[in-house]
């Protein structure tokens, strides 16, 4: 089921869904891993990060470069090196690993000089709508924060977040309100490359609008994916009975 009109599911299910969709789980009920908290070594590079490579007792080979947008860079020697996807201790393997064709086991070292690759969303009711990027741990509450902070008539209590690609998305709910209001830790989840986290309206009365307003949110940063295209194009056959 494409992702706005899961989405529409979870906030305004129709009486005859029922047991068809698959709903979301919360948050709570998640795996370990989807809850634990990632570390900067777990980030996955994309084009526009920046990365130091340096290769120890062999200065022609240290270089400072930016991954390009087919997710990739050139390195001397190895030539173009596809590292869209990878963390920082993959990406030293597999240079070693090309490199140690020319030199004896050669020591490389990789840093991250800024990362631009690390997106998650925030839309629905906050103050201010955003694209942010992660440089460190980032909990929901702390991305909430930066976006202004959470409107009047948002539904906290069920907060939207999707994870895992917008082809094949994973969605779960977070109790947000059971977080601040008390003291709630098992509701926490830290943010990862990709999230998109959506709070609902206390009351929706025109869904079409409503996901019209997301799609505006969206369409800048993903124009050409399936979420665009399902939102312009009113989603794919045998969907639409979600918003009956």
């Amino acid at each position: 089921m494409p992702l706005l009109f899961l989405i529409a599911a979870l906030l305004c299910p129709p009486a005859s869904a029922g047991k068809r969709d698959k709903r979301p789980i919360n948050i709570a009920s998640a795996d370990e891993a989807v809850r634990k908290v990632p570390q900067p070594e777990e980030f996955q590079l994309g084009p526009g990060d920046r990365i130091s490579i340096r290769v120890w007792r062999h200065d022609d080979l240290d270089m400072d470069v930016t991954i390009a947008p087919d997710g990739s860079i050139t390195y001397p020697l190895v030539g173009r090196v596809v590292v869209n996807g990878m963390t920082y201790p993959q990406l030293v393997e597999k240079l070693g690993s090309a490199i140690s064709e020319f030199y004896t086991d050669p020591q490389v070292t990789v840093n991250i000089l800024e990362l631009k690759n690390q997106k998650v969303f925030v839309i629905g009711e906050v103050t201010s709508p955003a694209v942010l990027q992660l440089s460190n741990q980032m909990s929901i509450l702390e991305a909430l924060t930066l976006s202004g902070g959470i409107n009047p008539a948002a539904r906290t209590n069920n907060v939207l977040l999707i994870r895992g690609g917008i082809e094949k998305p994973e969605l779960y709910t977070v109790d947000v309100k059971a977080i601040y209001a008390q003291g709630n830790t098992e509701q926490m989840v830290f943010l990862q490359r990709g999230d998109i986290v959506v709070v609902p309206t206390k009351t929706i009365t025109n869904v079409g609008r409503y996901f019209k307003d997301v799609q505006g949110t969206l369409s800048p940063f993903v124009a050409g994916t399936a979420i665009y295209r399902n939102a312009t194009t009113g989603g794919a056959q045998g969907t639409s009975s979600v918003l009956e």
